[in-house]
């Protein structure tokens, strides 16, 4: 007798071939038999309308979910949505490894202080390995599978801070043992944040050396670029680059391509890419589906004032002169990823500010306009007001660009969650990227069919990945499994009312235990 039995399914089974119907049996945590199996027993039997779809687990390959299963083991914002793995530590920022040095602990609270609430979490600074983080992660029975990068930056701090220089080589070789660390206990590969300190100042060759040690494990190289603006073409250039010499398979994180004088180069990015693979790379981006980031309010500033940290940021932005040099600089340079240049001042969008919420909801122009102060003197009175802890949303490009780019047969799906689970306000991606991805472009705008769709978030990251029991509805595959409507899968979510349950998903099995159902956590 089997453990699950779905009657009459309709499947995407993952691969992007058109829908089937047939019965799915489940035991022992995997996928047992698919074929007409209607006589068959059932300890549990669930007979599927002609409007639900059974499908793999989607991944969401593109989180900052290292602490939630600290304060949510059940993944919530995740498993509604119809996640079944969830692959953090992205951007260069995990959450370890930790430093035996108080200040670089705070230093590494600092730099990922609007990803997690540390101080809600009394493990936290014992995490000086991934060994250990993963232990205490698991020891907190996540209801779905988890997987985790090893963050450079946050390597970068346990070892030399914020020091915006070269590493030593003893520096280096310890940097490159705590990648070993990680790989050796799970870790997936190596991710970057070269738009943030400390990753905006580490040479190109010094991360090579530390993707190697990835590489000898198989893993991947995950980054968010030096630039997704006006120099987006190089930095993908640089990401193939550091691929290619360490080895390592390259995922480039939530592609884009921002600022309105940039539209156009996604056609050269995306080309880039599919040379590396004809090249015989393994090269993958993934995506949200909107055209709004999300970051800190601290990415607006020039590097330069970031180099010693966000602390030393702040006291730079209460200073009157070095205020004056640095609303200039907003305003004027263009040496790096501008924000406030790309996006406009109606473009930067306050979600929150941790300690002074009047400015949450409103746009960078409007502050401005309410105080009566340049657009520049807004947005550090707004850092100010909230000791540097503020999370914004930036306007990126025009939706066709965001189209293309998903359009693109190697683009999978990320929800870039920041805060998810926790914080009062974030970006509505974090609750509703997966639901959307069918909502909108398959049942509302009908530019993709329902088979890819869910071939993007499925087989296509598990194949990456490297997973050959994950990702499509196969005999013998792990019984990660959703069933969902294809006429009510959605959300209303919105940056007004971000935190809203997706709709549409009615079972989410992991390993064959039931997670999910009827849209809400069993």
């Amino acid at each position: 007798m089997y453990d699950i039995l779905f009657k009459n399914a309709w499947i995407a089974d993952g691969s992007g071939e058109p829908l089937y119907k047939a019965c799915v049996a489940v035991k022992d945590g995997r996928i047992a038999k698919i074929g007409q199996l209607c006589g068959e027993e059932a300890a549990k039997v669930i007979e599927l309308t002609e409007d639900q779809v059974l499908c793999p687990g989607f991944f969401d390959v593109h989180t900052h979910n290292d602490m939630m299963p600290f304060f949510d083991p059940n993944m919530t914002p995740q498993v509604l949505q119809g996640v079944t793995f969830d692959l953090s530590g992205n951007c260069g920022q995990s959450m370890y490894p930790v430093s035996e040095k108080p200040e670089y602990v705070n230093m590494l609270k600092k730099y990922t202080g609007a990803l997690a609430p540390l101080d809600h979490i009394p493990v936290w600074p014992q995490l000086t390995t991934f060994a250990k983080y993963k232990a205490a992660r698991d020891s907190m029975k996540p209801r779905i599978r988890l997987g985790n990068w090893m963050g450079q930056g946050s390597i970068r701090i346990a070892v030399m801070g914020m020091d915006s220089r070269r590493a030593t080589p003893e520096e280096l070789e310890k940097m490159k043992a705590m990648v070993r660390e990680g790989m050796e206990n799970g870790a997936l590969g190596l991710s970057t944040g070269l738009l943030y300190m400390p990753g905006v100042f580490t040479p190109e060759d010094e991360i090579v050396e530390l993707a190697k040690v990835a590489a000898e494990y198989g893993g991947v190289y995950a980054t968010h670029m030096r630039d997704e603006g006006d120099r987006v073409v190089e930095a993908v250039e640089e990401a193939i680059r550091i691929a290619k010499a360490s080895g390592c398979k390259l995922l480039i994180s939530h592609h884009k391509v921002s600022g309105k004088q940039n539209a156009g180069k996604q056609k050269i990015t995306l080309g880039l890419m599919d040379k590396a693979r004809a090249e015989g790379m393994t090269v993958m981006c993934d995506q949200y589906p909107f055209n709004y980031g999300s970051t800190t309010l601290a990415a607006i500033f020039p590097p330069k004032y970031q180099t010693e940290g966000n602390e030393v940021l702040l006291a730079k932005v209460k200073d009157p002169a070095t205020r004056e040099l640095i609303k200039h600089d907003i305003e004027t340079d263009t040496s790096f990823e501008n924000m406030l240049l790309s996006a406009g001042p109606e473009g930067i969008l306050i979600i929150l500010g941790l300690f002074d919420q009047k400015y949450d909801g409103k746009n960078v122009a409007e502050i401005s306009e309410e105080l009566g102060v340049s657009p520049a003197e807004a947005v550090c009175r707004v850092f100010e007001d909230n000791n540097g802890v503020v999370l914004m949303a930036q306007r990126i490009c025009d939706e066709e660009i965001v189209d293309e780019i998903w359009l693109h047969p190697f683009t999978a799906g990320g929800s870039d969650g920041i805060g998810a689970g926790y914080m009062p306000k974030t970006h509505p991606r974090a609750y509703s990227s997966f639901v959307k991805i069918f909502q909108d472009y398959v049942r509302e705008r009908r530019i993709m069919s329902l088979e890819e769709a869910v071939r993007r978030v499925t087989s296509l990251p598990a194949g990456f990945l490297g997973f050959k029991d994950m990702g499509l509805v196969k005999e013998g595959n792990l019984a990660d499994l959703v069933v969902f409507n294809k006429n009510t899968i959605g959300s209303k979510a919105s940056f007004k009312d971000p935190l809203v349950k997706p709709t549409g998903i009615d079972y989410v099995f992991v390993g064959g235990e039931l997670v999910v159902k009827d849209e809400q956590i069993v």
